[in-house]
């Protein structure tokens, strides 16, 4: 009878142990180059959240990250309209009417760090809103021109950057940011993509950077395409719980851009993030749910159809940054950190989850190694298997509630992943 309760032990024992997922790696079926999406809003000077004083210095993390696109857009109000040209009144021409000295600062430490920076022509957020320009469309028009001109043509002590693109507006498509006609703003978007245009030929000009209205996007590109207004790029938003809806975001996004001949332009996620719902700020961002939804999405975009994305943000301000008040580190930021590792002289392979449960992505290295992202976004811990041909699991870092990208132990190819998490897994040969 003992021996028989031992036996019946022994077996549940074996079954709880069995692996409820398969994770197979193909390092012989290269994909190709891995498409990099480290972007985020906002540069690495930062507030320490709500208090705007710009008083941490973020670089080296930048560095760290390998940051390659930033966005400026609710930088403290330097980047706003009304900042940079503070008289309404003033001549646009004259370099004296203008107050470039903050945002010089921002534009150029971000550009120490980044290949790309996207700066956006409009204004913050504010309470109450500025949801219209502060002096008229035609004025704007100059403003702006000659904004272009001090970054890429030296005008005003200025600078002759290659790599900064103009994305004009944000979120058109709700009230606290627009409170015209659509009408009205698309006539302002084609009086500033032309005159930017005008200051500087090869600047990269886009918009509108919606913050949900894909609709808003057919009927503005197809006032684009009718009157062959100038736009190099297609921006847009998302903020969600699901990771499958920014992919449906995009594929929609790409639908309005072919419907009417754009279909060869970049899809540019200018803001994307979880989905603040309740509670403090501080700790949903940084919490290792947060950490896990942005690993999954960065992963099913890679097979979706946007191109460049900047997660909104990338800085220490409460809602939505990758750092707390004091620099200390999120645990989205060892994502980000993760990723690097994984995509930088990277070759892409296939790997195919079984069962859905998980989320997953591969690299080949330069040396032969293998680096495989594996996501848990659910709320049940998961046991799986891994199948590399050739290769066996050398190490396991995990970020989960306990873990900061930090070892963690696999029985031979089975593994354990938390509720939440995310594991950085290193394959060898052998």
């Amino acid at each position: 009878m003992v021996v028989g309760v031992v036996a019946l032990i022994g077996a549940f024992k074996l079954l709880s142990e069995r692996p409820n997922e398969r994770v197979v790696v193909q390092p012989g079926q290269v994909l190709g180059r891995f498409k990099d999406l480290r972007g985020v809003n906002c540069g690495p000077w930062s507030p320490r959240g709500w208090d705007r004083a710009l008083t941490l210095d973020l670089s080296f993390h930048y560095a760290k990250l390998g940051v390659k696109v930033i966005r400026f857009h609710d930088l403290w109000v330097v980047d706003e309209l009304d900042t940079i040209f503070p008289n309404p009144d003033a001549d646009p021409r004259d370099p004296s009417s203008y107050n470039f000295t903050a945002l010089d600062r921002h534009v150029e430490a971000a550009l120490k760090l980044a290949d790309v920076l996207i700066l956006r022509i409009g204004y913050d957020w504010n309470d109450p809103p500025k949801n219209k320009p502060h002096v008229s469309v035609d004025k704007l028009a100059e403003v702006t021109k000659h904004i272009v001109l001090h970054y890429t043509k030296g005008w005003a002590n200025g600078y002759n950057y290659k790599n900064i693109w103009f994305e004009v507006w944000n979120e058109p498509d709700i009230d606290w940011f627009w409170n015209l006609s659509e009408a009205e703003f698309f006539k302002l978007y084609e009086k500033v993509a032309r005159a930017i245009k005008e200051a500087n030929p090869d600047v990269v000009v886009g918009g509108p950077g919606i913050a949900w209205n894909v609709g808003f996007v057919d009927r503005f590109l197809a006032y684009t395409s009718t009157r062959g207004v100038p736009i190099d790029f297609v921006s847009w938003h998302i903020y969600t719980r699901n990771p499958a809806e920014v992919v449906e975001r995009a594929r929609a996004v790409r639908r309005a851009m072919e419907r009417h001949g754009y279909g060869a332009l970049p899809s540019v996620l200018t803001e994307w993030n979880f989905a603040h719902q309740e509670g403090e700020p501080w700790e949903i961002f940084r919490s290792s749910q947060a950490a896990a939804f942005q690993a999954a999405a960065l992963i099913l975009m890679e097979d979706a159809p946007v191109d460049i994305v900047t997660l909104y943000r990338g800085d220490a301000w409460m809602w939505g940054g990758l750092f707390y008040s004091d620099g200390g580190l999120g645990k989205p930021y060892y994502v980000w950190l993760a990723y690097r590792e994984l995509v930088e002289d990277s070759a892409r392979v296939a790997v195919t989850v079984e069962r859905g449960l998980l989320y997953a992505l591969a690299g080949l290295k330069r040396d032969g190694s293998l680096r495989l992202l594996v996501v848990n976004y659910g709320p049940a811990q998961v046991r799986y298997e891994v199948a590399a041909e050739g290769y066996k699991i050398s190490r396991v870092q995990a970020i989960d509630a306990r873990r900061d990208l930090e070892d963690q132990e696999c029985r031979g190819a089975i593994c354990t992943i938390e509720p939440y998490s995310v594991q950085l897994l290193t394959l060898e040969r052998g």
